[in-house]
């Protein structure tokens, strides 16, 4: 079935004769289609005997029929027409005329198109042979036999007005605007290149890939005003008479949804589709269409209220073809560093994991959860439908999403700049006919080419190009950098520190600095009101914590960041923990996600690094667990020449005689090079004395000590680090723990910045 018509079996689709060629040529010629049931022959004629010989499979006896009645009566139209139908059907559908290699399909090819040209000829007044002779010239080989359909479809129109057949008409009309469009796509968007430079990637390429950016900014220019205005107002013009005449034909009107798409013009798209979805309900077509211009135009509640609507009309097998979760990922893994999995492991993954998988990745997408949407799947479904509207074959039988420009629209958005320029890339092949190069950039130097073929309908790959490309979706899979809203986000300094708490959990103390100034700028308001939100997730994305809560903010107060401190229980496997923070009338937000990994429950091992204030035990407290110790907790970031509290646990020391014996060494190192720590670096105990014997260099401050005390199972470490004069800027801080009675080692790792 061709695409798109798929979406709501439940609508009503184009006539019989309409939906046979289409069928037929959805399939190619490696796995030949049963022959067409060719409808509409008169009982008793030869033509009926040939259409029941097909039926039954045997078409050498029914060419063998229609081949011997032609020869008898030459101006017989049906014979002639179910003819070339039969021949066009056995030379497989997805052969061209003209650069065919298989002599038998070249005569075949050759054959149907006399055929269905003697069709027209002795029965003009045919809208069906008409029809026909216009879907197999689209498929021609050279342009000119392409162009020649537009003609056709316009004879196929006439032929349906003289008999009042406003369903052929409608297929006619829109196979008129197909032809237009097909023309459309290659003079559109045209620009000129200076100086006879042409766009050529590959081992044979007069420039280098590198300056591809460079091509696109200061080599080609655009022509203006825009060319090819013409073809797309009279392809919108015959999309609309098509639909007018057979409302229910749902390729009719994806044809113009499409050309609305093109032109970014949401309001009336949303509006179109709005009308088709009262007027057929259970056209689900009509609803992805809507989710996307709404999507488009900021209207999340409402796309995905759509979405919803029309995943919910789809059966199993369309709905996952829309989703499918490995449109986004890596296709293949070629650099083994890279350690995320790849379309390939995941399809071996049981269903319950991947949709784990899935549903990880999106929590871990969605730019504010906040919000009731998820604007990046949004965006990834809204892409989808885009490119289904856009370049989908009904002749050749594949979605638009799953063509090379699909595949790239899908991963990277609408491109920054899309221009076309003369001649194509291929430079080792030998093209059929002069076509156009399509180049999409991207800001941040990313750019495609793809080779147009002129009133074909298509674009393909450059072909030397194949291999950059892959290389590039393997570093960057995806990316939604174009959605507004993640323009308006800001990001959140987070430290999440974990607590061993028995075997399968952990305690979490959360620290982060929300950007007060960043979210109340641009705020006329004399007290500014700020959404807080604090999400824990599990291993199956489960909410297992949440906390939100709305403050009020003097505007003038804001000068930077404010520090907000939680402590929640997480439990086993992996955890996710996502602070947020928006101000709703400007829809400026902030967020910080961390992903944590499981940590070993039991045995010799020590907890993360708690960074804070300089720390003192609880009054009336005894420094058993961490708790008892009093400490205000930070992201990590410090001013200059103030001290730096660390605290922390030890677990499952061994004991001997009563008593724990580890060894404690603690290394701060600089990131930044080209500068000295400073002078007056100590390591300070409770009781403000100096601890341990230092060590220091230019850039590497170590110290180490060792330590005895009652045999426990958890040991509280609670110190001082004076930095003095350090200068600013950013210090990795290595922990490691030494069992002496074992000498079993465990260390911990963490940053903290100077300003």
């Amino acid at each position: 079935m061709p695409p798109l018509l798929q979406w709501s079996r439940r609508a009503a689709l184009a006539p019989a004769l309409f939906v046979l060629v289409c069928t037929v040529a959805a399939r190619g010629a490696a796995q030949m289609a049963p022959a067409p049931s060719l409808q509409g022959a008169a009982a008793g004629t030869v033509a009926a005997d040939a259409d029941a010989a097909a039926t039954a499979g045997d078409t050498a006896r029914a060419v063998a029929l229609l081949e011997g009645r032609v020869k008898v009566a030459p101006t017989d139209a049906p014979a002639w027409h179910y003819l070339g139908l039969l021949r066009w059907h056995l030379a497989g559908t997805g052969a061209r005329i003209g650069i065919e290699r298989n002599v038998k399909k070249m005569r075949l090819l050759s054959g149907a198109d006399t055929a269905l040209r003697l069709a027209t000829q002795y029965a003009p007044d045919s809208t069906r042979y008409w029809l026909a002779l216009v879907r197999f010239n689209l498929r021609g080989a050279y342009a000119t036999v392409r162009v020649s359909a537009r003609g056709q479809a316009e004879n196929a129109m006439e032929a349906a007005e003289r008999s009042n057949d406003r369903v052929n008409f409608a297929a006619a009309a829109d196979a008129r605007g197909a032809s237009d469009w097909r023309r459309f796509e290659v003079v559109g968007n045209r620009a000129i290149g200076v100086s006879g430079m042409k766009v050529q990637v590959g081992p044979n390429a007069n420039w280098q890939r590198q300056h591809a950016r460079d091509y696109v900014e200061t080599i080609a220019r655009k022509i203006k005003p825009p060319t090819g205005d013409a073809d797309f107002a009279s392809a919108r013009r015959y999309f609309e008479k098509a639909v007018a005449a057979d409302s229910t034909n749902l390729t009719y009107a994806r044809h113009l949804y499409m050309t609305y798409a093109a032109e970014k013009a949401w309001e009336p798209l949303a509006a179109l589709a709005e009308r088709r979805a009262r007027q057929f309900p259970l056209d689900a077509q009509s609803r992805l269409v809507l989710g996307l211009a709404y999507h488009r135009l900021q209207r999340e509640g409402d796309a995905q209220r759509a979405f919803d609507s029309a995943f919910a009309l789809m059966d199993d097998t369309e709905r996952a073809r829309i989703t499918r979760f490995t449109r986004v990922m890596r296709p293949r893994v070629r650099d083994r560093s890279l350690t995320s999995t790849d379309s390939v492991a995941f399809g071996k993954l049981p269903p319950a994991q991947q949709r784990g998988l899935e549903e990880m990745f999106w929590l871990m997408s969605d730019p504010l959860t906040l919000t009731a949407e998820n604007e990046y799947r949004l965006e990834f479904w809204s892409r989808v439908v885009y490119a289904d509207l856009r370049w989908s074959d009904e002749e050749m039988g594949y979605y638009g999403a799953d063509s090379d420009r699909g595949e790239i629209y899908v991963r990277f958005g609408p491109p920054d700049e899309e221009l076309t320029v003369s001649g194509n890339t291929n430079v080792t092949g030998v093209p059929v006919d002069n076509g156009a190069t399509l180049v999409w950039a991207y800001d941040g130097g990313t750019v495609f080419f793809f080779d147009l073929s002129p009133a074909f309908g298509t674009a393909r790959m450059a072909q030397g190009d194949r291999d950059y490309v892959e290389r590039l979706i393997e570093a960057q899979p995806a990316t939604f950098a174009n959605i507004p809203a993640t323009r308006l986000i800001d990001t959140i300094p987070v430290r999440v520190t974990r607590f061993r708490v028995g075997a399968d959990s952990t305690d979490a103390v959360i620290a982060a600095a929300l950007p007060l100034d960043s979210l109340l700028r641009g705020v006329e308001l004399d007290r500014v009101p700020v959404d807080i939100d604090l999400r824990i997730f599990d291993q199956f994305v489960r909410v297992q914590g949440v906390e939100s809560d709305q403050a009020a903010f003097a505007r003038d107060s804001a000068r930077g960041a404010m520090l907000r401190t939680w402590t929640r229980r997480l439990g086993p496997g992996i955890n996710v923990v996502r602070v947020e923070a928006m101000q709703g009338d400007s829809r400026r937000a902030a967020r910080a996600m961390s992903r944590l990994t499981p940590v070993a429950g039991t045995g010799f091992g020590m907890s993360d690094v708690l960074l804070g204030g300089r720390p003192t035990v609880r009054e009336g407290a005894t420094p058993r667990r961490w708790r008892d110790v009093a400490i205000t907790a930070n992201d990590g970031t410090f001013a200059r020449g103030s001290a730096v509290g660390l605290l922390w646990e030890l677990y499952e020391p061994t004991a001997r005689d009563g008593r724990v014996n580890y060894h404690v060494e603690i290394a701060v190192e600089r990131n930044e090079r080209g500068g000295p720590l400073g002078a007056g670096i100590r390591l300070l105990d409770a009781l403000g004395r100096a601890v341990g014997r230092a060590q220091a260099s230019r850039d590497k401050f170590t110290i180490a000590f060792d330590r005895t005390a009652a045999a426990t199972p958890v040991v509280v470490e609670y110190l001082t680090l004076e930095m003095a004069d350090a200068p600013a800027g950013t210090y990795r801080l290595r922990v490691t723990l030494t069992d002496r009675a074992t000498g079993t080692k465990t260390q911990r790792d963490t940053e903290f910045r100077l300003r």
